[in-house]
């Protein structure tokens, strides 16, 4: 057996160009900060007085970090998909 049994997270293939490694990163790190940004909307978006799209402005903000979070993840699966081909 391995040294870690098979139990890992790999974030990348280990003969991954730096680039991409850079990339792949920069994109994990981006995608957690959107996901933490909901934990903490109501620092920014606490009004209920703009109304945009006919939402209260805090309503909003969660409704537009969820469609972030959905394009990051389309983008993410494409992006992988293509690896998986090459």
């Amino acid at each position: 057996m391995s040294q870690n049994d098979g139990y890992e997270f790999r974030l990348v293939n280990p003969n991954t160009p730096p680039a991409i490694k850079t990339r792949k990163l920069g994109f994990a790190i981006a995608f957690c900060v959107v996901i933490l940004l909901q934990a903490c909307y109501w620092l920014f978006a606490n009004s209920a007085t703009p109304f945009v799209l006919g939402m209260p402005f805090g309503m909003f903000v969660i409704t537009l970090l969820i469609v972030i979070e959905f394009v990051m993840l389309i983008v993410l699966y494409l992006l992988e998909s293509k690896e998986e081909t090459n």
